[in-house]
């Protein structure tokens, strides 16, 4: 009984020994700028590094791996709106506003999501905004647009003006299989 018992040991050892784990991964797909949107379903689900297959993974075993990536994410989430505020000015239009609508996303929309070279970048946003403290990559940027009541002789304008932080880390996801790099003999 007991040999046995060491010759099935030895076999699930041998077993075991054979298989050395490989990680497949799919496509890679953006996810999100936003930890709080992206679901990580690996062992340990940490959203900010990647997962690679171990033994104790079997053969076959899928999920999906979120993780997160230095750079520049895609367009619309390249930046997030701090502030938006719209006055009145007795000043003419200048420099004029490249929307009709006074937003900040309409705004940002209209310079193709880039705030790196404007005409529009006004004085550097004050400490009062912690995230621009953390991150030191804050922008104001301001246009005016002529005044219902504007006139010639007295020129008043809407001055928009909007607060952005860039976005430097996004999520990426993609799905995992674990397969077994050992060759079958």
């Amino acid at each position: 009984m007991k040999r046995i018992f060491f010759i099935a040991l030895g076999a699930c050892w041998l077993i075991a020994a054979a298989y050395k784990p490989v990680t497949l991964r799919q496509a890679a797909q953006y996810l999100s700028t936003e930890s709080s949107l992206v679901e990580d379903t690996c062992p340990g689900q940490d959203i900010f590094n990647r997962f690679s297959c171990t033994k104790q993974e079997p053969a076959g075993f899928t999920c999906f791996d979120v993780y997160q990536v230095q750079g520049d994410p895609i367009d619309k989430e390249r930046y997030t709106l701090l502030d938006q505020t719209v006055t009145t000015e007795a000043v003419s239009p200048e420099p004029l506003c490249p929307v009709k609508e006074l937003t900040c996303e309409k705004f940002l929309a209209a310079l193709n999501y880039n705030l790196d070279f404007s005409w529009f970048i006004a004085n550097f946003p004050s400490s009062s905004f912690a995230a621009c403290g953390e991150t030191y990559s804050c922008t104001r940027i301001a246009c005016l647009a002529p005044a219902a009541t504007s006139t010639p002789q007295n020129p008043v304008s809407q001055k928009l003006s909007c607060v952005f932080k860039k976005n430097q880390t996004f999520f990426l996801g993609e799905e995992i299989t674990c397969q077994n790099k050992t060759p079958a003999k």
